[in-house]
């Protein structure tokens, strides 16, 4: 029935965009009408966590829902200029936002958000110098380019991927990207981030702010990257070793404010078998005098194909750690909060996929809220 429905919204989709006509049985990709050089994606999350099963039961269970559309144009086939791209990214979220349920720090479910519709990336890429110069200016989501661990990305907490050490990162926001590539094993990466939204700008809308503007505040980022084990049968792996700056005032908890702060982390990836065993580690440190958390470290495991005849199901587990500061003014009355996760991933179909998610989170938010275990699915149609 499902795979009915899916099929009947996607040939009214066909039809109604006078692209071709659409003939039962015939495969639902929109790419197959589209001239080549452009290619369309998308996918729709439905996350839904059950009241704690213990802890503050009556905080009872939250909804989430977001939509996003990918539109990519290769505009070498299209233009004619070589080793260039544009990518755009529409989304819209609504639902609870999950850390008012649970009172946690970290965040376990990175589809909480609060409500938005925006352009979420919108950039131009150009490779230059036989592939060891990358550039991409725009609008850009830090995390997609920095800082977060490979073997972390199916991991539904918010911690997992993006090290709440961090300040310089906030919503995708216009920035100008380097990468330069040395040699197959090291490259040198550099951001430069508008970082209005330290200001109170609201980011999640459909406009896209003017470069030429004043500046506002202003986010870096200086990433060193090392892999190995690129040759065949080796087992890959790499390191990330970066800095973070933002420069903006930040308030101190004692009174007074700081015009910048700065950072570092470290993440480290490692496949351990062939057959697709792969863990991650991560460290992140901040300035206690104005982050909540001085130091994060994190770690973790995942499978992919752990079960025979499920190549593509991925299990996982994992802990992040975050230690509050323990500055003059702070408010919190525990030294850390803790969470386990635990997930596995699975493939229903070839535009659905399955994921059952459990948490354990302790001291949530080092403000005296009770310990919670909390259990998560998501559903992904991708289209």
């Amino acid at each position: 029935m499902a795979s009915t429905i899916f099929r009947a919204l996607c040939a009214a989709l066909i039809a109604s965009s006078g692209l071709a006509s659409y003939a039962t049985g015939q495969s639902c990709d929109l790419n197959e009408y589209l001239p080549e050089g452009i290619t369309f994606a998308g996918s729709y999350e439905a996350g839904y966590s059950l009241a704690p099963l213990s802890g503050e039961s009556a905080s009872g269970s939250s909804s989430k829902q977001r939509l996003t559309l990918n539109l990519n144009l290769d505009l070498n086939q299209l233009a004619g200029w070589e080793e260039t791209s544009l990518f755009f990214q529409y989304q819209h979220h609504n639902g609870v936002h999950g850390n008012t349920q649970i009172h946690d720090f970290q965040q376990y479910d990175g589809l909480d958000d609060p409500e938005y519709s925006r352009i979420h990336m919108l950039w131009l890429e150009k490779r230059m110098l036989d592939d060891k110069l990358r550039v991409k200016v725009g609008k850009v989501e830090p995390k997609s380019e920095f800082f977060a661990p490979e073997n972390a990305r199916n991991h539904l907490g918010f911690s997992t991927e993006r090290s709440p050490t961090i300040l310089a990162q906030g919503p995708p926001s216009m920035s100008l990207n380097l990468f330069y590539k040395f040699n197959e094993d090291f490259t040198l990466a550099y951001g430069l981030y508008d970082a209005a939204w330290n200001e109170g700008r609201d980011e999640n809308t459909l406009r896209i702010k003017n470069p030429f503007n004043a500046p506002a505040d202003i986010a870096m980022f200086l990433e060193g990257r090392y892999i190995w084990g690129q040759a065949e049968d080796a087992l890959a792996g790499g390191v990330k070793v970066g800095t973070w700056q933002l420069k903006g005032d930040r308030a101190e908890f004692g009174g007074g404010t700081e015009d910048s702060t700065s950072g570092m982390y470290l993440t480290y990836d490692q496949a351990v078998t062939a057959t697709g065993i792969g863990v991650y580690a991560q460290f992140g440190t901040a300035d206690d005098q104005v982050s909540s958390v001085d130091q994060h470290i994190g770690a973790g495991l995942q499978w992919v194909g752990p079960v025979e005849s499920r190549t593509n199901d991925v299990f996982g587990f994992g802990f992040s750690r975050v230690d509050f500061s323990d500055a003059i003014g702070v408010p919190f009355t525990a030294s850390n909060e803790t969470v386990l996760e635990l997930f596995y991933k699975s493939p229903v179909a070839d535009w659905v996929t399955l994921q059952a998610d459990l948490q354990q989170i302790d001291n949530p938010g080092g403000l005296g809220a009770e310990d919670a275990l909390v259990a998560t699915v998501r559903a992904t149609f991708s289209f």
